[in-house]
Protein backbone atom coordinates (compact mmCIF):
# COMPACT_ATOMS: atom_id res chain seq x y z
CA UNK A 1 0.00 0.00 0.00
CA UNK A 2 2.62 2.51 0.50
CA UNK A 3 4.44 1.61 -2.60
CA UNK A 4 1.37 2.40 -4.31
CA UNK A 5 1.65 5.84 -2.55
CA UNK A 6 4.92 6.42 -3.32
CA UNK A 7 3.94 5.74 -6.93
CA UNK A 8 1.46 8.15 -6.91
CA UNK A 9 3.29 10.95 -4.98
CA UNK A 10 6.21 10.01 -7.71
CA UNK A 11 3.86 10.90 -10.68
CA UNK A 12 1.33 13.99 -9.38
CA UNK A 13 4.11 16.20 -10.98
CA UNK A 14 3.27 14.62 -14.37
CA UNK A 15 -0.27 14.33 -13.82
CA UNK A 16 -0.89 17.87 -12.87
CA UNK A 17 0.70 19.24 -15.84
CA UNK A 18 -2.58 20.35 -18.06
CA UNK A 19 -2.18 19.66 -21.43
CA UNK A 20 -1.53 22.86 -23.41
CA UNK A 21 -3.89 23.50 -25.73
CA UNK A 22 -3.25 22.65 -29.63
CA UNK A 23 -3.85 25.76 -31.64
CA UNK A 24 -4.28 25.30 -35.72
CA UNK A 25 -1.73 26.97 -37.91
CA UNK A 26 -1.75 30.55 -39.41
CA UNK A 27 -1.50 29.15 -42.95
CA UNK A 28 -4.85 27.04 -42.50
CA UNK A 29 -6.96 30.10 -42.00
CA UNK A 30 -8.85 31.60 -44.82
CA UNK A 31 -11.83 31.05 -46.97
CA UNK A 32 -13.18 27.75 -47.98
CA UNK A 33 -15.65 26.92 -50.34
CA UNK A 34 -17.26 23.77 -52.11
CA UNK A 35 -20.59 22.21 -52.04
CA UNK A 36 -23.44 19.59 -50.46
CA UNK A 37 -24.42 17.10 -53.15
CA UNK A 38 -28.36 16.67 -52.99
CA UNK A 39 -29.45 14.09 -51.02
CA UNK A 40 -33.23 13.14 -49.89
CA UNK A 41 -34.87 13.99 -46.55
CA UNK A 42 -37.78 11.17 -44.84
CA UNK A 43 -39.77 13.97 -43.49
CA UNK A 44 -42.01 11.26 -41.91
CA UNK A 45 -44.93 11.63 -44.46
CA UNK A 46 -42.78 12.19 -48.16
CA UNK A 47 -38.74 11.82 -49.57
CA UNK A 48 -38.17 15.22 -50.32
CA UNK A 49 -35.55 16.25 -52.73
CA UNK A 50 -33.11 18.58 -51.28
CA UNK A 51 -31.27 20.46 -54.16
CA UNK A 52 -27.05 20.44 -54.01
CA UNK A 53 -26.10 24.15 -52.57
CA UNK A 54 -23.19 26.42 -52.18
CA UNK A 55 -21.23 26.00 -48.85
CA UNK A 56 -18.14 28.32 -47.39
CA UNK A 57 -16.37 28.03 -44.48
CA UNK A 58 -14.02 30.56 -43.14
CA UNK A 59 -11.77 29.98 -40.60
CA UNK A 60 -10.19 32.50 -38.25
CA UNK A 61 -7.74 32.22 -35.40
CA UNK A 62 -10.93 32.24 -32.91
CA UNK A 63 -13.91 31.78 -34.70
CA UNK A 64 -15.36 30.16 -37.62
CA UNK A 65 -18.17 31.15 -40.05
CA UNK A 66 -20.49 28.69 -42.09
CA UNK A 67 -22.59 30.00 -45.09
CA UNK A 68 -24.67 27.32 -46.25
CA UNK A 69 -27.12 28.10 -48.82
CA UNK A 70 -28.87 31.70 -47.15
CA UNK A 71 -28.07 30.44 -43.86
CA UNK A 72 -25.35 32.37 -42.00
CA UNK A 73 -23.76 30.91 -38.79
CA UNK A 74 -21.08 32.10 -36.92
CA UNK A 75 -19.40 29.99 -33.74
CA UNK A 76 -16.04 29.38 -31.62
CA UNK A 77 -13.99 26.38 -32.09
CA UNK A 78 -11.46 23.75 -30.56
CA UNK A 79 -8.88 21.97 -31.89
CA UNK A 80 -9.65 18.44 -30.88
CA UNK A 81 -6.20 16.60 -32.00
CA UNK A 82 -4.08 16.60 -34.32
CA UNK A 83 -2.72 13.92 -36.07
CA UNK A 84 0.19 13.71 -38.69
CA UNK A 85 -2.54 14.61 -41.61
CA UNK A 86 -5.23 16.39 -40.16
CA UNK A 87 -6.72 18.62 -37.25
CA UNK A 88 -10.12 18.02 -36.03
CA UNK A 89 -12.26 20.97 -34.81
CA UNK A 90 -15.09 21.06 -32.74
CA UNK A 91 -17.39 24.08 -33.38
CA UNK A 92 -19.45 24.95 -31.21
CA UNK A 93 -23.09 27.12 -33.02
CA UNK A 94 -25.22 29.06 -30.70
CA UNK A 95 -28.56 28.28 -30.24
CA UNK A 96 -27.80 24.33 -31.99
CA UNK A 97 -27.94 21.08 -30.05
CA UNK A 98 -25.91 19.98 -32.55
CA UNK A 99 -22.45 21.00 -33.42
CA UNK A 100 -20.07 20.88 -36.65
CA UNK A 101 -17.25 18.24 -37.12
CA UNK A 102 -14.53 20.01 -39.11
CA UNK A 103 -11.39 18.00 -40.59
CA UNK A 104 -8.47 20.21 -41.99
CA UNK A 105 -6.20 18.19 -44.24
CA UNK A 106 -2.63 19.47 -43.85
CA UNK A 107 -1.77 19.07 -47.58
CA UNK A 108 -3.88 19.65 -50.79
CA UNK A 109 -5.33 23.06 -48.80
CA UNK A 110 -8.80 21.59 -48.49
CA UNK A 111 -11.33 20.68 -45.68
CA UNK A 112 -14.36 18.46 -44.72
CA UNK A 113 -17.35 18.86 -43.11
CA UNK A 114 -19.32 16.16 -41.43
CA UNK A 115 -23.11 16.41 -42.76
CA UNK A 116 -25.27 16.25 -40.27
CA UNK A 117 -27.59 12.88 -40.89
CA UNK A 118 -28.94 12.94 -44.23
CA UNK A 119 -26.93 15.73 -45.24
CA UNK A 120 -23.85 14.29 -46.60
CA UNK A 121 -20.31 15.13 -46.16
CA UNK A 122 -18.78 18.52 -48.50
CA UNK A 123 -15.14 18.50 -49.31
CA UNK A 124 -14.46 22.21 -49.70
CA UNK A 125 -10.82 23.98 -50.71
CA UNK A 126 -8.94 27.16 -50.07
CA UNK A 127 -9.88 29.85 -52.19
CA UNK A 128 -7.61 32.28 -52.59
Amino acid sequence: MIRIILVFICLAPLFSMAQKPIELKKKFFGTYAGEISSFKLDTGEDLVDVDKTVIKINIEQDSIQFNIGRNELASSYTVLFEAAKYYVLDCKVNGRLAGERIVVYKKGKKISRDGLFPQPNALLYLVK
